[in-house]
């Protein structure tokens, strides 16, 4: 495993950690509490992702090598689709504006009309990381962080944007599924073999950006911690 793999689960890793800690000693809203343990689900998912890498690399497991496990495509075809349909409900859940909520909902099941669709009517499922989810789940990502932010902008919570721990996992989110997913989709035209220097940058951007992403998630839980100390409102369970 690469030093960028160690260090992105560590940070993962933390971020669900941190997330445990604070849902634990606060009361939260169900949304804060979904998405710590969606993050526990992503952590779980990069470790099972891992284990084609583990049977080729171990001969007690070679038996494994003619089964569904010798590739991980199928996973995180699924995983994909989970992901952003989270991502997507997430923000839903954190606007109060009934418009953009009925906008959020028709463009979460045309997403997974066309996601479902995609991997019934192809044969990617098991061969490939699918990039077809990944454009329209992006594009619906990223209007629902916006109008968050819109909505932010409009009331007394700009105030005091910087404890509120749904802004980080905004921000995060938000510089993860613009730099990331055209990465992805790329990709797929490029090899060691085509280019070498484009798989390494892919690489180090790809990781430095899911990083990035998960210190956000981290400072937000810890920022929140601590105001909360200071200015304690809510009794601990």
């Amino acid at each position: 495993m690469q030093i960028l793999e160690i260090l992105f689960l560590f940070f993962e890793f933390i971020a669900a950690l941190f997330g445990i800690v604070y849902i634990r000693r606060y009361r939260v809203d169900n949304s804060i509490r979904y998405f710590v343990y969606f993050l526990w689900i992503n952590f779980a998912v990069e470790l099972f992702g891992e284990l084609p890498k583990i049977i080729d690399q171990y001969d007690q497991l070679q038996f494994l090598k003619s089964t569904f496990l010798e590739e991980n495509a199928w996973l995180y075809n699924i995983y994909t689709i989970i992901s952003y349909w989270f991502y997507i409900s997430f923000f839903k859940w954190n606007v109060k504006t009934k418009k953009f909520t009925f906008i959020l909902n028709i463009l979460m099941y045309l997403f997974l009309l066309v996601s479902i669709t995609n991997l019934i009517v192809t044969d990617v499922f098991f061969k490939i990381h699918s990039a077809l989810p990944m454009i329209p789940g992006t594009l619906i990502v990223v209007i629902s962080v916006f109008f968050y932010f819109f909505e932010m902008l409009k009331s007394e919570k700009v105030l005091e944007f910087n404890k509120d721990l749904i802004f980080y996992i905004a921000i995060g989110a938000l510089v993860f599924y613009l730099c990331a997913p055209p990465l992805f989709i790329y990709s797929g035209y490029y090899s060691n073999q085509i280019s070498t220097e484009f798989v390494k940058i892919r690489q180090i951007i790809l990781y430095s950006t899911i990083i990035f992403m998960y210190t956000c998630y981290t400072l937000g839980f810890i920022i929140c911690i601590f105001h909360r100390k200071l200015y304690p409102k809510n009794k601990s369970y």
